[in-house]
Order: structure tokens, then sequence, then C-alpha cells
């Protein structure tokens, strides 16, 4: 309502004069309003670590934990050993180690709203009881008169009441790199985005020009600053299709493993088998269905995956945000730092018959406040820079006899005997009392290409002579145009959003390759999420949007089932960046609220570096499914044959320690090393992988044809070593190395649905070592004091032949079938 009201009102709105606040008004202002500070909102540190395990997969390991402590004591007359909590110990410590990985990523993923703290000024100088002081800005309360000038930050919104030439950087909040200027005068009703509301200064913008008072109208959360910080803080990171998969996957083995210790449990209490027997089996069952590595394995791929992308420039702050990149279908790219280069720079320039671009671009220079490198306002360093390449002289001013304002539109200084002047073209046209036809007509095709325009003049006894044109903007970068046409190739499409015009954002984008319709702000606050739903198919531009704006887009886009990326520089980026499926920031432009709430920050504000990001997502996501079907194929047969054991009568093929070593030592560094498969050649000119995709779609034949073949190999040797009368131990000792060599084998042959040797053996290197150390170690188990502890016996060198031949004949099975023709290809 401040916007509307002249001066006087404001002040008698808020009851307040001139002079400030009062001593009563003081204290009772702090009762009404509190400080000018955001609430903190802190996670508890013990909360987030338990948070940890909060997953199914984790609550099956818990049971058979709680079942691995209490065996013991049903066992060996009540009095346990402490070598009978080996598996309780082996299982805990792998709880506690997911625990910790998981904490130490989310650890400071809550971050944005300290950082929004950061950027409202410390200190204040404020007018109360018509004495000016220094104060904290926390102090500062609605009514307080605020005393600013040139590099001031502001502290709280407030109502512009006295101004000289006072000028904004607002970008932080409306993505507008162009200096803003203000006025004093009362606008005429109605709603006005934060950038056209010219009479109001807004908390955490900066000062480029001027000075000036206003009176506060708003603190703390009630500021737009805080609405942002609010919506930043009740936005929630969205669940990631690999975390819904990874859950999905933790049902179905929960369910697997219910089931199974439910026949258990029958069969037991059928056969009148002891206490202690039974939950051996359901322990044995329940660490037999859970891949234990599986979320270890998941967090060390992706953090590989983030050490790569950090040397191509992309920081990756949640790791589950790198797999869902390459997920990606739509990407909604901010304007200002992400298309375009957030710097104003000269485009083009058109001169008067008869005059130099040298001397325009002298008069652009001269006629300037700004100093090199970056100190003033966008457009005067742009003035800058093409004066320097075009080697003209600046002058320094002697006077400058009319100050820029948004009032007189122009500004004139005096060098020496000269005077030059610079403005909005008409105005410049307007003083120099001539039509300029032709100018105009240049200055309006200029406009229609988004390009902001400045008249140059010069003052000669009295009279003014235009020099000519330069028309600006804040450029896309080099490299986006070809780096949305690579997205487009891979299925990812390009929405554009901007706090800019319409006009300008149109013909950027236009310029980078992003076709469709484009829609104002206005048109997104009267339709719905669902309407907006149903447009987004035509429209691809959005401009003078606001932080609620974005949201608004966002939760749109996921009602038609896209999983959307969105990227930014701004504070007013952040709560849309922190809801995105991804949330990807600038690095060098950015603010640090954007970075702290966003999931990857790209480091050098290259798009194509997203582009890298979205096809390293893909890599990553192609080799989790080869590493998941490979510990699925491993544990399922284990399941297979432990169960049929139990349901035939036979003696536990394998102890639950040694599923685990099998499950841990044996499987973990083949799944690591197939989280280093290198990419397919063609991963980035096929279409996003649908949200609805299961993790092992396509994959199921696989698993079940491997998962059956392996059990029967290994219940066939089991039970033909117990009927030529082996003992037990050595039996299962025996079956135990048939497992781990065939697991080992396993590996090589799900790297691809390709045989091994089209794509070679040593193409994945890491795969070499990954297999090498599990063996040795296998030799180092059964050839050490280790075996004892692992009850098992000594196996003679014509049965290493035989449990040779065996594996030998499975891994030649399992690639000559990989001829059979399959719909779906290799990932």
């Amino acid at each position: 309502m401040y916007i509307s009201q002249d001066i006087n009102q404001v002040l008698g709105s808020l009851g307040v004069t001139t002079n400030g606040l009062s001593d009563n008004d003081i204290e009772k202002r702090i009762k009404q309003y509190g400080y000018n500070e955001f609430p903190e909102k802190k996670r508890s540190l013990i909360l987030l670590f338990l948070s940890q395990f909060n997953d199914v997969m984790v609550y099956i390991l818990i049971v058979a934990l709680g079942i691995s402590v209490a065996m013991p004591f049903f066992e060996n007359g009540g009095q346990p050993h402490a070598e009978s909590f080996i598996d309780a110990g082996v299982i805990a410590a792998i709880l506690i180690l997911n625990a910790i990985l998981g904490f130490v990523q989310e650890y400071k993923a809550e971050e944005a709203i300290a950082m929004l703290k950061k950027l409202t000024a410390p200190h204040s100088r404020v007018r109360r009881n018509g004495v000016e002081a220094v104060l904290e800005s926390r102090l500062v309360l609605p009514g307080d008169i605020i005393i600013i000038e040139a590099g001031d930050r502001i502290a709280a919104d407030g109502r512009l009441i006295r101004e000289s030439q006072i000028r904004m950087n607002e970008s932080s909040l409306t993505g507008e790199t162009t200096a803003v200027d203000k006025t004093t005068d009362a606008l005429p009703r109605g709603k006005y985005p934060i950038a056209d509301q010219k009479n109001m200064l807004f908390a955490g913008t900066l000062v480029t020009n001027g000075n000036g008072e206003y009176v506060v109208t708003s603190t703390a959360i009630h500021t737009e600053l805080g609405k942002i910080a609010k919506l930043v803080s009740d936005t929630e990171f969205p669940e990631t299709p690999l975390q819904r998969k990874m859950k999905q996957l933790g049902m179905l083995l929960g369910g697997v493993v219910l089931f199974m210790c439910a026949i258990v449990f029958s069969i037991g209490i059928m056969r009148e088998m002891p206490v202690g027997d039974i939950l051996l089996m359901a322990v044995s069952l329940a660490v037999s269905a859970v891949p234990e590595g599986l979320p270890a394995v998941v967090t060390v791929c992706l953090a590989m995956g983030v050490r790569r992308m950090a040397k191509a420039n992309a920081l990756v702050r949640r790791l589950e945000s790198l797999e869902t990149l390459g997920s990606v279908s739509v990407i909604c790219a901010d304007k200002t730092g992400t298309i375009t280069e957030n710097k104003m720079k000269v485009m083009d320039s058109w001169t008067l018959k008869g005059e130099s671009e040298e001397l325009l671009a002298q008069i652009g220079a001269s006629c300037n406040r700004a100093q090199l490198p970056d100190i003033g306002d966008p457009t005067e360093i742009g003035l800058l820079q093409f004066g320097s390449q075009l080697k003209a002289d600046r002058l320094e001013i002697d006077t400058e006899l009319v100050p820029f304002s948004s009032e007189e539109k122009y500004m004139q200084t005096q060098h020496g005997k000269q005077v030059f002047l610079k403005g909005a073209p008409e105005k410049i046209v307007e003083l120099s009392g001539k039509p300029h036809e032709q100018l105009l007509e240049q200055n309006h095709a200029f406009a229609k290409k988004g390009l902001r325009v400045l008249a140059c003049a010069v003052s000669e006894n009295k009279k003014i002579k235009i020099v000519g044109l330069i028309a600006m903007a804040d450029p896309p970068r080099k490299t986006v145009t070809s780096a949305i046409e690579k997205a487009a190739n891979a299925g990812i499409r390009t929405v554009m959003i901007t706090g800019d015009n319409l006009v300008t954002a149109k013909a950027i984008a236009a310029k980078v390759g992003i076709h469709g319709e484009a829609m104002h702000g206005s048109e997104l606050d009267a339709i719905s999420e669902q309407d907006l739903a149903a447009k987004l198919t035509t429209v691809s531009v959005f401009a003078r949007v606001s932080p609620e704006h974005k949201l608004k887009i966002l939760n749109a886009f996921k009602l038609r089932g896209e999983i959307v990326a969105m990227t930014g520089d701004g504070v007013n980026d952040a709560p849309a960046l922190k809801g995105a499926h991804v949330g990807v920031a600038m690095g060098k432009v950015g603010t640090e609220v954007a970075r702290e709430a966003a999931s990857i920050v790209l480091a050098d504000d290259k798009y194509e570096t997203m582009i890298a990001a979205v096809s390293e997502g893909r890599r990553i996501y192609d080799n989790i499914k080869k590493f998941v079907l490979y510990l699925l194929r491993a544990n399922f047969d284990e399941l297979l044959f432990i169960g049929t054991a139990l349901f035939v009568g036979l003696p536990l093929p394998y102890l639950p320690l040694h599923i685990l070593w099998i499950n841990l030592m044996t499987d973990g560094l083949p799944a690591l090393a197939l989280g280093m498969e290198p990419a397919e050649k063609d991963i980035m000119n096929r279409p996003p992988r649908p949200a609805s995709e299961h993790l092992l779609d396509g994959e199921w034949g696989r698993l079940v044809f491997s998962s059956f073949f392996a059990f029967g190999m290994a219940f066939v040797f089991f039970l033909w070593k117990l009927s030529i009368g082996l003992d037990i131990v050595i039996a299962r000792t025996e079956t135990l190395t048939l497992a781990v060599l065939f697991e080992l084998c396993l590996a090589f042959s799900t790297r691809s649905r390709r045989p091994i040797w089209e794509i070679g053996i040593f193409s994945n290197r890491w795969m070499i070592g990954a297999t090498l150390i599990p063996f040795a170690a296998q030799f180092v188990l059964l050839y050490s004091p280790l075996r004892e502890l692992f009850h098992l016996g000594y196996i003679p060198i014509i049965d290493w032949l035989e449990i040779a031949a065996m594996v030998t004949f499975a891994f030649l099975v399992f690639e000559i079938i990989k001829y059979i023709p399959n719909n779906k290809t290799s990932k």
C-alpha cells in the first residue's frame, strides 16, 4: 500500500515523523515486531544421524542384528562366548558405516538461511528522536528512518522519502543486471513486481549511486528477502529418482525376507527345532537377502562421480543429485548469469553521418562515474570497457553538471572546455531541439532486439550535437547455444526464466535457440498450477517472475511428471533451487545463498558444464544399475540355496558370517569396479529415462536365470559333497569357495550385454584389481588362523580343479546366452 501513498501518507501510516521513532515507540515496536533477523531452524545432529537408519534394508539388518545378539544366549547352555558375537559385530559395523556416510553428506544441506543472514547489512545509520546513530541492523524497526549512501546494503524493506540520484543494484532479488533508478514519487495504484517498485528499497540490495533516506516498512521475515528465506526453509529437498528406486528395492527385499522367515519359523515349529537353530536360520535368510554393501557402494560410486565432475568444474553438494541429473527432462535456466554473462556489454553502436565511433566511445567512458574493473553501475562499467576496446581517451570530470536521475534521464559532465551528455535517446533528442527521425528509428530497431540504448552528445556553444547511439545488453554466453542444442539432442528441453522484461527475454531466447511462447509474471498470478501445467507444452520463456512464480513453474512441471533441473545465481533463485529435483547454482557470479540452496555448483558458470554433468549422471545410473544387478544376482542365489536347504532338511550350506564374507569382501570391490565402467558412446543421444522406470527394468530375465543357474550349480555341488561323506565343515568350505570364485566371474559378465571378448577384459582396469584382491583374500582366509574363526576347513588340490571347472563352465554359459536377442539394449 505504501507504493501508491505520498511521503506524508506513508509516515502517517507508520505513525512516525522524519525525526524517527521516539523511545516509547521503540519499546512498543520491539515487543510488536521483534528483532530484524531470521529465526534459526537448526536440525539436531543426533536426529540427523538417526535419520540415516530410516531405510527398509537397514530395518532388516537391525532385526538381524537383534537376533544375532540374542542367538548366543540360546546356545551353549545359555553361556555365550565372545566369538559368538562376531556376526552381530560385523552387522553393527555395516549399519554404523552407512549411517556415518549419509550423515557427513547431509550435514551442510541446511545452510541457506545462515547465508541469507550474511546478506543483510551488519550496521545501519538510523535517526531516532531527531538524532542520528549507527546501530546493528538487527535492531532496526518498522518506522525507523535510515540514512543511506553509495556502497550501503539495505537492512530492511522501506519507502524512499528523500533521494539524490539514488540507483540500486537489485540483481540478487530480481535477476536484472541493470541498476535501477529510484524515486520518492507515489506510483498509481496496482500490483507491481519487485523490479517495478521504483519508490521502494529492499533488504539485501545495494546502493550503487547517490544518497537519501527511507522509512522502514517491513523487517525480518516480512521483508522480500525474509519471504525468500521462508520459502527456502519451507521447501524440502525432493526425493530423488534414485532414492525412490532404492526404496522400492528395499520394500521388495523386505517382502522377500518376511515371506522366507515366516516359512522358516513354520518349518522350525513343525519340526520342533531348538529356538537357537530357528534364529540361526532366520539370520542366515535375512543376511543372504540383503546386499549389505549396496548403500555404501552407491555412496562411493556417486562420490567417485563427484570427484570426476569437480575436475570438470561441477561441484556436487548432494550425492544423489548427480545421478538425478541423468534423468532430467527439463532444465529451467535463469537468464541472468546462466544464459547470459551477468555483465552489461556494448553489443552495437550507430553514429550520425560524419561522426566517429571513437568520439562516441569517449563520451560513454568520460561521462561516467564507474571505475574498472567492476566498481560502479554495471552499465557504466560496460561503457568503460567499450572505450578501452576502441582506445578512446577517458577525460577527467571537472564538474558533473547534471547527475543521472530517473527524473532527468540523462547525465551531463564538463571536461575542461568540453561538455558531454549521455542518456535516454528521446531525452537527448529533446535537448538537441531537432527531430532526428533516423536516430529514433535506429533506437526503435535496437529496442526491438531487447537492447538498452543510450544516446551520446557533445555541447558546443550551448548547442547540443548528437554523435550517435550505443546499444547494450547482458549478452548470452558464447557456448550456451551449442549446450542447449546438445541438451535437445539428449531429449532435454531448456526453458528460460527471468525477472527481466518480456521483450528482452524473448530476444535473448531467440538468440540462444529457445523456441516457444513467452509468458509474463502477471499471467502466472492469474493461473492455477494445473492450468499452467497444460500450457507448458508451448511456453518456453517466462519474464518478470518472482521467487513464488519460480516455485509455481517448478511445481507445474512436476505435475507433468518431469524431472526438473533449475539453475540460478541470485537470492531470488534459492527457493526454486532447493525445491527442484536438481538445483544448479553459478559459482563465480552466484550469491552464497544460491550456492548453499543448490545441489550442484558450476565453478566456471558454463551451461555446457551442466550438460557434461548430465552425461556423467547418465553414466552413473547405468553403472548403478549394473552393480545392483550384480549384487542381487549374487544374493538371490544365496537366498534360494539357503531356503531350499532348510526346506528339504539339509544342514545350512553357509553360516551368517560366510554370507557376510561373500556379500562384503567378495562382492564389494567388483561392485565398485562396475561403478567405474566407461560411458556408452550413445549416452547423450538417447532420451531421458522415464521417472517411473524401475531400477531393474529389462534385467529381470538375467537376474532370474543367473540366480537359478548359480543356485542349481551350488546346490548340486553341496549335495554331492555331502553324499560322498564329506565332513559338513569341508563341504561348506568348498561350497563357499565355489560361490566366491563364481561371483568374481559374474562381475565380469555383468559389465555389458555384449560378451566379454567383444568389450575386452582390460577395458575396465579397475575390475582386474577388484577381482584379484578378493581372490587372494579367499586364499588367506583358507590358509591362515582365520579359517578356524570362520569355521572352515582345508580344500584338497583335486577339489580346487573341480571348483575351477564348474566356475569356467558357468561363466561360458552366461557369456554365450548374451547372443540371445533382447528388446532392451545394454545401458
